[in-house]
């Protein structure tokens, strides 16, 4: 077995695993409540892994629900079985190190000791170091259309464990938004536990072209702002950007993409950006 495979199913880990989902009451499996098992959840623990391990393990399909946004519109998000999640969560204990040591500073979603405080300052200092002119962007339904052919590619170039791979494979075919004759199956679970890793994963090269073109920016997954000092730069930036997005098979949200000057009137992450000097 693979290294980080190999950690994933160990007892630590699971353990580790476990106690985050203690006061989690989705069902272990469809048809068994959580309350079923809790007279001997070791040994249904242990059944588990030694189904991963002998590559008979597939998860469930995922049940599908709608909230609403706050712009009126509705989000679709999934839910796992108990099962499902301890494993997803076993892998992202393991697979965490891999993004910390990878990922750029400037990613704020998802990740410990950064989120919405740390991208709205690191936002704010941007535009009071002289860079007022913004792009202010979304990336049209993320989730939903990441192409499972680029990601896997991302993840053979990262993750050094066939084993982990081939399981994070399964759980994308088990999430997929659709599959069709006329392109890649796509999409990621909202509410999968192992996707906040996968979506910075698959931006992590938009993040690094970013960087290579001198290109500031805060990015909180799909949400991000471009910062530049007059229009044409961030013109400019807009329509590389959009190109570079074509390219991993996504596109930009044309209601919520802007070139604007930083103001009260941009709202970043539900905060108001502060007024260019």
């Amino acid at each position: 077995m693979g290294e980080l495979f190999e950690r994933m199913l160990s007892p630590v880990t699971v353990n580790r695993a476990w106690r985050t989902l203690r006061g989690d009451r989705a069902l272990w499996t469809t048809g068994v409540p959580r309350a079923d098992i809790e007279r001997d959840v070791l040994m249904h623990v242990l059944r588990l892994l030694d189904e991963v391990r002998a590559g008979h393990y597939r998860p469930e399909s995922l049940r599908r629900f709608t909230v609403k946004k706050g712009d009126g519109g509705q989000r679709v998000l999934s839910a796992l079985v108990l099962r499902d999640k301890l494993l997803q969560k076993a892998a992202q204990i393991v697979l965490d190190p891999i993004g910390e040591s990878l990922f750029h500073p400037d990613s704020h979603g998802y990740r410990r000791g950064r989120g919405v405080d740390s991208a709205h300052a690191r936002a704010a200092e941007r535009v009071r170091s002289g860079l007022g002119w913004l792009v202010d962007a979304d990336i049209r339904s993320f989730f939903d259309r990441i192409p499972h052919n680029r990601l896997l590619r991302e993840l053979r170039r990262h993750v050094p464990d066939a084993e982990l791979r081939a399981l994070i494979g399964r759980w994308l075919e088990a999430g997929s938004a659709h599959a069709s004759v006329f392109g890649p199956r796509r999409g990621i679970a909202q509410g999968g536990v192992i996707s906040p890793f996968l979506c910075n994963l698959y931006l992590h090269s938009l993040d690094t072209a970013w960087q290579a073109r001198n290109l500031p920016f805060v990015r909180y997954a799909d949400d991000f702002l471009l910062f530049t000092p007059d229009r044409t730069t961030a013109e400019k930036a807009l329509a590389w950007t959009a190109t570079a997005l074509k390219k991993l098979g996504l596109e930009l949200h044309p209601d919520k993409t802007r070139v604007t000057r930083s103001g009260p009137h941009v709202v970043f992450l539900g905060r108001s950006m502060p007024r260019a000097p």
